[in-house]
């Protein structure tokens, strides 16, 4: 079942500060901030070369941080692609939390994306597959990655994702998990803490005194 939001919920999160939510940004842009875009930039581009291969996203939206994940394989091991997975059509459910309600991130199309893609000249290195994670993963043309990005925002997408897409992961990769301690995504946090060790998290703390985001090494 969902986790659901509550404010003795129990879980402990780190943040050194609310952050005001973003309802929505334009096509090729991201709701996470520049310097944490960079860090994820950066974080792919370590990982993969030193271990080529493909990336997979969970979560999309309008594109911002597949783009920047994009470039980097183009850059580094253009022998491979990324592989966006995302409803298109918003939540499909929540976990109980005001900011996360059913139906948010829904004005986003896979076409419209598609061609801010084709305008970054990435279409080479992007496959978009639309659908609950839950019910296209088996079916992905890839089976195998070398990083992994998850953004979701909910405990049940991301719990599938901790569960089962390491297996997937080459030795030496990383499943990063956009939405770990977070204060508005305690269903992610919560579905990360249930299938790593907190040991194996490393959790991402910037200058600007947010801390959320994690990320485990395979």
């Amino acid at each position: 079942m969902p986790a659901r939001y509550s404010k003795g919920s129990g879980l402990k999160l780190n943040m050194k500060r609310v952050n005001n939510p973003i309802e929505t940004v334009d096509f090729g842009k991201t709701v996470i901030p520049e310097n944490r875009l960079k860090f994820l930039g950066d974080k792919c581009a370590e990982v993969l070369s030193k271990v080529s291969g493909n990336v997979i996203e969970v979560g999309v939206y309008k594109g911002g941080t597949l783009i920047e994940l994009a470039k980097q394989v183009r850059d580094v091991c253009p022998q491979y692609k990324v592989y966006g997975v995302d409803t298109f059509e918003g939540h499909p459910y929540d976990d109980g939390h005001p900011v996360h309600p059913k139906g948010k991130y829904a004005d986003v199309n896979i076409t419209d994306l598609q061609e801010i893609i084709k305008k970054e000249g990435l279409s080479e290195w992007v496959e978009l597959i639309q659908g609950k994670i839950e019910d296209v993963f088996d079916s992905l043309p890839a089976k195998e990655f070398a990083f992994a990005h998850i953004d979701c925002d909910l405990y049940i997408p991301i719990k599938f994702c901790a569960t089962h897409i390491p297996p997937h992961i080459k030795k030496g990769g990383v499943i990063y998990f956009d939405d770990y301690g977070h204060e508005h995504c305690l269903g992610a946090t919560k579905a990360v803490d249930e299938v790593f060790a907190k040991a194996d998290i490393h959790e991402v703390s910037l200058s600007d005194g947010t801390c959320w985001s994690g990320y485990i090494n395979l």
